[in-house]
């Protein structure tokens, strides 16, 4: 979905219409014009997508930031448990395609995962269509927003800190949840990115393409990672025979992780001072 921001004018009715846009597509798929899991899919990919921009206005959105950000927050939450059941056996049958050494271990699984449990799952998604279509009010109260720099700029800069903090600070060695919340920031620095590519297209789209596959590279970490959660639950179902692809899932995610490190380092070797800088440069030249 386009975002043509005009920085003279209509800035304010820009991210508006984005932001209702994103919303009114999300409940379209749930009310039936997508498969469910699909649906589901592409809605909890929406609201991450908003949640990055009102990470981009948090500054002019001031207190009305937080409640907002919760409530369309519970609603990618509500959808979870249609969700999290597709994607583990999803992510098997990936890793099997992906590694035929763990085919016949990944095949073995996919009877013993569970099964989504939702008593009335058309309710639950008629629930949030109608939340994400009631959530055009909130964006309706949102204040004024003025075509300026700092309207965007101090939340580009800062969600670019957090994208940046872990490519420098991470060792490779971490549990998996940090690990996952780097995950969360560079996607939310994509998707920004991507709302302001108009800006500075030459220097934006690259940008917004590399880290794309640094995401993707960090989502196969978190998919052994999951795995590897799946396996230690099911050993005595799979008579204790985890342990040679435990160590072979460990390696990959090792490896995995070294070449995330690497390129989180190269795209985020600019201090976040210098980034805001080079993109108030082309603001003004726009």
């Amino acid at each position: 979905m386009g975002f043509e921001p005009d920085l003279q004018q209509s800035l304010d009715q820009s991210l508006r219409a984005h932001a209702c846009a994103l919303l009114e597509q999300a409940a379209a798929g749930l009310q039936g014009e997508r498969e469910q899991d699909e649906a589901v899919h592409e809605a909890r990919k929406g609201i991450k997508k908003l949640r990055a921009l009102l990470r981009l206005i948090e500054l002019p959105l001031g207190r009305k930031f937080r409640p907002c950000d919760r409530y369309f927050r519970d609603i990618a939450r509500s959808l979870s448990p249609l969700r999290d059941a597709v994607v583990q056996r999803q992510v098997l049958e990936l890793l099997g395609r992906q590694h035929p050494e763990l085919a016949e271990l990944t095949g073995r699984l996919q009877p013993l995962l569970p099964v989504a449990k939702v008593k009335k799952p058309g309710k639950l998604l008629r629930q949030a269509a109608t939340a994400l279509l009631d959530g055009r009010q909130r964006v309706a109260r949102w204040p004024p927003f003025e075509p300026r720099f700092r309207t965007l700029g101090a939340g580009f800069r800062t969600v670019y800190q957090q994208a940046r903090e872990p490519a420098w600070l991470l060792l490779g060695r971490e549990p998996a949840e940090p690990w996952h919340q780097w995950r969360k920031w560079v996607k939310y620095h994509g998707y920004q990115l991507r709302l302001l590519q108009p800006l500075a297209p030459d220097w934006l789209q690259p940008r917004a393409l590399r880290l794309k596959a640094l995401g993707e590279r960090l989502g196969d970490e978190h998919d052994l990672d999951m795995l590897a959660g799946i396996l230690l639950r099911h050993d005595a179902a799979l008579a204790g025979a985890t342990g040679p692809a435990l160590a072979l899932i460990g390696e990959r995610r090792d490896q995995l992780r070294r070449q995330a490190l690497q390129e989180g380092q190269a795209l985020f070797a600019d201090e976040p001072g210098e980034m805001s800088r080079r993109l108030k440069q082309h603001w003004r030249r726009d």
